[in-house]
C-alpha cells in the first residue's frame, strides 16, 4: 500500500508542473515583430502570444545586401565569361594563323626537297658525263638546288 500513494503523489506533482508551464511564454518572440494579442486579423492563423508574420528590418537589410552581392557576382561572372570567350576566339585565330604558316612551311619544304633531289640527279648525270670523258661536265660547277625551285 505504501507504493500506491507514492505513485499518486508523483503523478500529481507532474500534473501540477505541466499545468504551470505556459506554452506561449516558452515560444520565441522577436522584438522587431508585433505580437498577436488576438485582436489582429492574423489571430485566425497565429495563436495569441506567437509572433505574427511581418518584416524584420535587419533581415530585410541583410537580404538586400545579399541580393546586391549576388547581382555583383553575376555581373562579374558575365564579364569573366565574355573575356574567356574572347580569349578562346583569339587562341583559335592564333592557331589558324599558325596552321596556315605551318602549311606554307610544309609546301616550301616539299619544294626545297624536290629541288635538292633534282639538283642531285643533275649532279649525278654531270658526274657520270665527267667520268666518261666530257671536259665540259668536268669544268661545270655543281648544280645549285636554288635553280630548281
Amino acid at each position: 500500500m505504501n507504493r500506491v500513494p507514492f505513485a499518486l503523489l508523483a503523478a500529481g506533482a507532474f500534473m501540477a508542473l505541466t499545468a504551470t508551464i505556459n506554452p506561449a511564454a516558452m515560444a520565441q518572440t522577436d522584438p522587431h515583430q508585433p505580437t498577436n494579442d488576438g485582436s489582429a486579423a492574423a489571430s485566425v492563423t497565429v495563436p495569441p502570444g506567437q509572433v505574427a508574420p511581418g518584416v524584420d528590418p535587419g533581415t530585410s537589410m541583410a537580404n538586400g545586401g545579399v541580393q546586391s552581392n549576388i547581382q555583383a557576382t553575376q555581373q562579374q561572372n558575365a564579364a569573366n565569361q565574355a573575356q574567356y570567350q574572347s580569349d578562346l576566339a583569339a587562341y583559335d585565330q592564333a592557331m589558324q594563323a599558325h596552321g596556315h604558316a605551318v602549311a606554307q612551311q610544309d609546301v616550301r619544304y616539299a619544294r626545297q626537297k624536290r629541288a635538292y633531289a633534282d639538283a642531285m640527279e643533275a649532279w649525278r648525270m654531270q658526274d657520270y658525263a665527267c667520268r666518261h670523258g666530257s671536259n665540259r661536265a668536268c669544268n661545270s660547277p655543281a648544280p645549285d638546288p636554288a635553280n630548281y625551285y
